[in-house]
């Protein structure tokens, strides 16, 4: 069973950490943010993957397409199942490996790729638009659910804004702050991609912290 490490005692005397979520089908990149000196740092950066070994990690753009039904929809069920299993495993192992000393409040995501997921696969597949990012909905709903369940606040954002949204936190200019996360690569080391600073980015412009210090 997942522990709930969110519901600690101690929770209002660890340093709180906002965990940037850039999510992709199949696999996501997490960039734990904390505040140091009134700074943020990484404190933890990792790919975590999202569905099993075996287990399709498109079925609705893939394998569905192929199959009647009554056979897609428990082929969907096997993948949810997996889906859910990893994003509960990924955000536990990040969790345990980032106490005592942190402890998750939020996490900062993308907004989904679709308002919400039609019902049934057949439903997916009666729009071309739909099929292209109902696979996207699996991760983003599992990782979101997962993270309500531990009771971590859940943050969405555009793509694309993150800088800006983190400038406007830090009360820094954009360039600045752009400088600065590119910057880390020379400190962290790779892997430091475009993935990794923009969820870096989002994670720094999430409400709870009070950036003090000038970067």
């Amino acid at each position: 069973m997942v522990s709930r490490a969110g519901n600690s005692p101690r929770r209002s005397t660890v340093p709180s950490v906002v965990v940037g979520v850039a999510d992709h089908n199949g696999w996501a990149i997490l960039v734990s943010v904390a505040a140091s000196n009134g700074k943020p740092v990484v404190v933890d950066r990792r790919r975590v993957p999202l569905v099993d070994k075996g287990v399709p990690s498109q079925p609705y753009h893939h394998e569905t397409l192929a199959l009647p039904g009554a056979e897609a929809e428990p082929l969907l069920r096997k993948v949810k199942r997996s889906i859910a299993a990893r994003a509960a495993l990924a955000f536990e192992h990040l969790s345990s490996d980032l106490s005592p000393r942190y402890r998750v409040s939020s996490i900062a995501i993308r907004h989904p790729p679709l308002p919400q997921l039609p019902a049934t696969v057949a439903e997916v597949h009666r729009s071309y638009y739909t099929t292209c990012r109902a696979d996207g909905m699996l991760y983003h709903q599992a990782l979101c659910a997962e993270a309500r369940r531990r009771d971590w606040k859940v943050h969405l954002h555009h793509r694309g804004e993150e800088l800006a949204r983190a400038a406007e936190a830090l009360h820094e200019d954009a360039a600045e702050v752009e400088r600065f996360v590119n910057g880390l690569r020379e400190e962290l080391k790779p892997p430091w991609t475009a993935e990794h600073r923009h969820a870096f980015a989002a994670a720094i412009a999430t409400p709870g912290f009070s950036w003090r210090a000038k970067l």
